[in-house]
This record gives C-alpha cells, structure tokens and sequence, in this order.
C-alpha cells in the first residue's frame, strides 16, 4: 500500500505491520492523534523508531479495507472474509467516530478505504471494523470547530460545506462550521457505500465529478436503490425509523446529528433487531409440526442476524434441526442457509446442524435434510468437542427407518463406522448395541467426583454435555429426592436433567460443578482444593438465599444444609459466570402450610444443626411425641451457620469440636462471632446475621427476609465496592464480581 506520505509493509516487523514514513513529511497531527486515541474500532498504532530517511511505526495487524470488499470476483485483492452484521458494523464505525470527536478531534478522511477489517483482534469468531489514515486529523474547539488547516481527502466522500470551497483554500474556524458534523455527513456515505453493496449514494464511482454536484446540490439520487433494500415489506425500515441516514446526510451542518446522538439511534435499532433475533431463536426452539417458513421470512425482513446464538451457542439452523418435526424442515433448512446463516457453525458443545439433525430427527425426510446440509457445504466429517462425529450421533441415538440409507451417504463422503470417539466407542459400536436398552447416560467409572454411603458421583456425559452422575442402588433410591428435584427448576439450585436405571442402579445425570464450599477452606497441599474464583461475599450470599427462598416457595425443607451440599458451577459460554448452587435433596421433605414437616427421626449433619432440632436429638424425644417439629425456619438459622463460616474461612460460629459447638448453640453464644471483621459485623450482626441465629424460630427472620435484607445491605456496601475497585484491584478484570479465593471478600 502506498500513500503521498510513504508505503506500509506486510509481516515486517515482528509478525505485524509496519508503515514507512519519510521523517520530513511526517504529519504532526497523526502523530498526536495516534497518541490521544484507544478504542477498540480504530487501528493502534506504535512508534517503533526511525533510520536517516524514514519514521517506523508498527499497526494493529488488520486484512483488508472496506473499500475490497465490494472489488470485482476475479480482483485477487477482493475480500471475500467475515463480516459484522450490518447494525454491528454501523455500530463500530460510529463508536470509533464518536472516540474521535471525545478527543475534540476531527478524521477528516473518511471513506471506505480507510476503514479497515480486522478477524479475531476482539476474539475468536469475531471481526472488528477499524479507522486508519490519520494524516488529515486536526484539533477542533469544544464547539465543533475546526482550526486553520488545508483541505484534503477524497472529494466523493466529502460534506457539501467542504466540497463548496475552492480547491485547497485555508479553512479558518470561523467560516468553517460545525468541523466534526463533517465527519457525520462522510460517515453516512459510508453507512450507504455498505447497504448498497459498494455503490455511492450520490452516483457513479466512475464520476467522481457526479457525485460532488450531487452532494452539493443534496440529490442523493441512488437513495431510492437504498429505499427499496431498506423497504422490504417495511419491516427492515421500520427498525431504521426516523430515517438516521437523512438526518446523517443533512446538508445543514447545523441540523445534522452528532457522532453521540448517532451511535444513541444505531443502539436503540441494535436492541430492537436483537429483540427479532430472540424470537427467531424461540420460534425454532419449539417443536411445531406447521410450516414456519412465512414467519422465518418475515423476521428475517427486519434484517437480523441470522447467526445469532443462545445461551448454548446454538443458532437458528441448530435448533431447526433439533426441534422442527414438521414436514417443511428441509425448507425452513435451506431459507435459512440462503440468507446466510452460517452452515457450519458450532454450537457450545462442537455440534453443527448435521449433529443435531442425527441425533433428534427420525422423520421421513431425514434423508433429504442431510442432502441438503452436504448441499450447502456442511462439514460432515466435523466431530464435537467429546469426538464424536456425525455417524456417531446416527448410530447412537437415531430410530429412523431410513438409518441404513442415511449411513450409506456418510460412509460414501469417507467416515469410517470404526472411527473411536473420544470414549473409546464406535459407531459401530452403538450400531450393534441399538437393540438393547439405551442408556442415554455414560459415567467414567475412574472419573469419581464424591462417595456416600448408597452410592457414588462420578464425571458423566448426558446429550453430548459433561455431567455429573449419581449412580445409586436401586434399593436405597430414595423418591423424595427425585420428587424434589423435578421440582424444583431454580438458577441456584443444581438441575436434574435426566435419569434412569438398569437392572441394578438409578442413574441421575445432574449439572456438572467444579467445587463445593467446603473445599475452599482445604490446606493450600490438598489437591482437592477449590482455588478458582468465587463471586464477592454479597454475591453468594445472594444466591444461597434465593435458592433456599426458592425451595421454601415449593412446601419443601432442605433439612441437610452444610458446606460441602453448596456446589461451585462454572456456566458454559465465554463469559463463565460463577453460580453457587444448592445440591443433595435426599434429606428434603414436604412441610405443610405453616412451614412444618413431620419428623421420622433426626437427620442432617450433627454440626450443622439448628437448636430446636439439636434440643430433641440430645433429650432422645421420638417422633410419635409431637406430630410436626421441625420448621423451613431451621433452615434459616443453619443458612446463618454457613454464612459465618465463610466469614470465618472455613471456622465454625459455636466452636470448633461438635460437643462445643452443641453446647453453645444452645447456650446461644457464638463464640467465634467477634472473630468476623468489624465493619463486616456493622453490617451483618445486627442487621442480618443475628436475626437469622435467632433460637426462637418463630421469631426467626424467613428466607424470603434474607433475601430482602441481603439486598439492602448490598446497595449500603457500593461506595466501599466503588472504593475497592478504584484502588488495589482497580488493574483486575472484572474484580467487582470475582476475586481469587485467597483475598478477603468485600
């Protein structure tokens, strides 16, 4: 590439761009701009030195500019790479713009050819639009105005108050009104070039002439191409209402938006398109025998993306292809690969479509929706994340009629039906085991994640996802956990996806936890030691106290409440956001409407005890003496326990031996309770923590209060959370919610 000012070199310095400038005609005002600018959609630039001739400076790697996007098929320069979808790509460009005049700059060089295209700087899968060339960017005043500069830039891409001037005359600030609304009206032209595929709004980019007169004289005259692809059935301008590009193209500086107020119209379309994206996702979500393709084809008028994702990474064509039973699969199938839903993406796990299509479809058409798939260039031989492949998924789990016929295409496109998965398991394999019983849960036998006396928790797969199996005797099942748990369907409880049995066992494949509570306070040699993040104290609090309330909403009492049945979930996605869960429900049973539940004996663990329950378990009373004791209050008060546990990093409130911590639960003296940090005490031990340990549970708060309460004390504790993370942890990602387990929790 080369420019008035010098050349840029490919891979030249270290594995990244380098641009050579001749040191005397080096711009001053690049040099500043590139100093004043950081922002994610403009290229960074790094002064690496100079030789007798020339100044160095070393880019942000980039590889393409827009203006290739739209060059001919057969030019080996086009660029035929990712790309935003648009509202994201309008989006980027005005947030990089709106930067720029934060730093009461100007570009003053706006065009395709200096925004550059940039894959997987942002992250993997993600592509980023970026402005270069700053040799033109000058100071403005805080009103908008520009200093004395000489025009420059291209003229097709310039705001009629520039083109109006004399070829390069002295522009001074008080005829030159409005500098960075300039900027706008070039960014509109812009946002036109990318809706009209290349094409300039104002003429022909072979007559650059044209195109000045017409933006002088305000006669966009290819904005009626721009009205018929923004028109389609009205739903697509709809979401472009208020006509953002007309008010960009204003050729009154004066009544032109503002780079602000023009990113403030682009989010909220951002929103609305997203709200269309959702119900793209939940209508092909459910199973539904009608033909979707009249309601696909009307979302998609409103120009969403089509590969937008779930929660589970999975896009429309993923759920298509699970869900869609209808006849009119391989219909709804190829619309939404025609417009451009990407055929091979992969969903969290490493499924594609034709993953989901083998393993849930066992309609007459499977055959033609595998065709299809091949069709559009679907990678057959793809394999997910547990290494299994599409054969795999057809032999294990799919009944069709047509299986002998859907292996044929597989086999012939060159899968081998003895390729291992990553379990050491065949196609083959789940071929000749089809006809007996299906056991939709596999469990690692060595993998054991806990033992207890009726059975073990291993490392599982469940559905192509990593779980944790309980496999239990069937003689020592206990129904009142499986009642329990498929009841209770709660973000901070852990979820029962599945389960079976054998001739032997109960199998119960549940989400998989990578800790529990106890195992943060291990000695620091224990290998089973937690020493990942954990959200800050408020927080899991919080969640523990939604949980319980969640459980008590139900009629039901844990009743076996203690640190090792609160699990640790990392959720899946890129974010990894820690939950803590509530977990082994074996003990849980059904109370009544005043919150109590019949007693068969005392359960639960003998430190973990609330002191109506412990006072009948040392005085030996039977149950037969009282119909109910027990209440979801006792709960509450062994919820006070594990919150003082963690205060106390890992030290029990009553003491530290069992006879101890008996003895002063019912004396009521925590004895450890002035070992908790003072300002902590401010806030918990009278407003929270000594309601909780209250020994009357009648007079003891309820869940439902924890949560209350809970949430009081957090929005007191935000100036100390200001506070935290404007100082020592101000340089951590994200410390506001997660800090290592090893620093006190604010």
């Amino acid at each position: 590439m080369e420019d008035h000012l010098g050349q840029v070199f490919e891979r030249n310095f270290g594995g990244r761009d380098v641009e050579r400038v001749r040191e005397y005609r080096v711009h001053k005002n690049k040099e500043e701009a590139m100093l004043k600018l950081n922002h994610p959609n403009i290229v960074k630039h790094f002064r690496c030195g100079n030789d007798d001739d020339y100044i160095f400076y070393k880019l942000e790697p980039c590889v393409a500019s827009l203006d290739q996007l739209f060059l001919d098929p057969n030019d080996p320069k086009k660029y035929i790479g990712p790309m935003p979808h648009h509202i994201d790509a309008l989006l980027q460009l005005a947030l990089g713009l709106e930067h720029i005049h934060s730093k009461n700059l100007v570009h003053g060089d706006i065009q395709p050819e200096n925004v550059l295209i940039s894959v997987e700087s942002a992250g993997k899968d993600e592509t980023t639009l970026k402005w270069a060339k700053f040799e033109l960017t000058r100071n403005v005043s805080e009103r908008g105005k520009g200093k004395t500069h000489q025009l420059g830039g291209n003229n097709a891409w310039l705001a009629p108050e520039l083109l109006s001037l004399e070829p390069n005359s002295n522009v001074k600030e008080n005829n030159y009104n409005e500098a960075a609304k300039s900027d706008i009206f070039s960014l509109g032209l812009v946002f036109g070039s990318l809706f009209l595929n290349g094409e300039h709004l104002y003429g022909s980019m072979e007559n650059e002439n044209e195109i000045s007169q017409n933006i002088i004289k305000g006669n966009p005259i290819n904005m009626q191409n721009l009205d018929s692809i923004l028109e389609i059935d009205g739903k697509l301008r709809d979401c472009y209402e208020n006509d953002l590009l007309k008010k960009m193209l204003e050729n009154d500086p004066g009544k032109r938006m503002t780079s602000t107020q023009v990113v403030s119209q682009l989010k909220a379309i951002k929103e609305k398109i997203a709200g269309k994206e959702k119900e793209l996702l939940e209508l092909c979500g459910r199973d539904n025998r009608l033909d979707l393709t009249e309601k696909i084809k009307k979302l998609i008028q409103f120009g969403i993306n089509l590969n937008a994702k779930d929660d589970g990474g999975r896009n429309a064509l993923h759920l298509m292809c699970r869900n869609y039973s209808s006849p009119k699969l391989t219909d709804a199938i190829q619309l939404l690969i025609e417009n451009k839903t990407d055929v091979n993406a992969k969903d969290n796990d490493g499924l594609n479509g034709i993953h989901f299509l083998c393993r849930y479809h066992s309609s007459q058409n499977l055959i033609k929706a595998i065709q299809i798939l091949i069709q559009f260039g679907i990678k057959v031989i793809a394999t997910t994340n547990d290494g299994s492949n599409a054969l795999h998924y057809l032999c294990r789990y799919n009944a069709s009629p047509n299986l002998t016929d859907a292996t044929k295409i597989f086999t012939k496109l060159g899968l081998d039906l003895m390729t291992e998965d990553n379990d050491g398991w065949s196609a083959f394999y789940y071929l000749q085991n089809k006809d007996k019983k299906e056991m939709k849960i596999w469990f690692d036998r060595v993998a054991i994640l806990g033992q207890g006396a009726f059975g073990t928790v291993s490392k599982g797969k469940f559905g192509g996802r990593e779980v944790a199996v309980k496999r239990v005797e069937l003689r020592h099942v206990d129904k009142r956990e499986e009642e329990a748990m498929l009841k209770l369907e709660h973000p901070n409880i852990v979820k029962l996806l599945h389960f079976e049995k054998d001739n032997d066992f109960m199998y119960y494949a549940l989400e998989l936890c990578v800790a529990s509570l106890d195992q943060l306070f291990l000695e620091s040699d224990n290998p089973k030691k937690y020493e990942g993040p954990i959200p800050r104290q408020i927080k899991v609090f919080s969640q523990l106290a939604k949980g319980l309330e969640y459980i008590h909403s139900k009629k039901l009492i844990h009743r076996d409440i203690k640190p090792c049945n609160i699990l640790i979930m990392k959720s899946p996605g890129k974010n990894e956001e820690i939950i803590i869960k509530w977990s082994d429900f074996g003990m849980a049973k059904s109370v009544n409407e005043k919150g109590l539940h019949s007693w068969s004996g005392v359960r639960g663990t003998r430190t973990w005890y609330a002191p109506e329950v412990l006072e009948k378990l040392i005085n030996g009373e039977k149950a037969e003496q009282e119909e109910f004791w027990g209440t979801v209050q006792s709960d509450v008060f062994v919820l006070g326990l594990v919150f003082g546990y963690l205060f106390l990093k890992g030290e029990h409130l009553y003491g530290s031996s069992e006879t101890e911590i008996h003895k002063n639960i019912i004396e009521k003296n925590p004895v450890n309770m002035q070992k908790i940090n003072g300002e902590l005490r401010k806030y918990y031990e009278d407003d929270l923590l000594m309601k909780m340990l209250e020994h009357d549970p009648k007079k003891r708060i309820t869940s439902k209060e924890v949560v209350e309460q809970l949430e009081s004390i957090n929005n007191k504790q935000q100036p100390n959370r200001k506070f935290v993370q404007s100082s020592s942890l101000k340089k951590k990602k994200n410390c506001v919610d997660y800090v290592p387990v090893t620093l006190r929790l604010v």
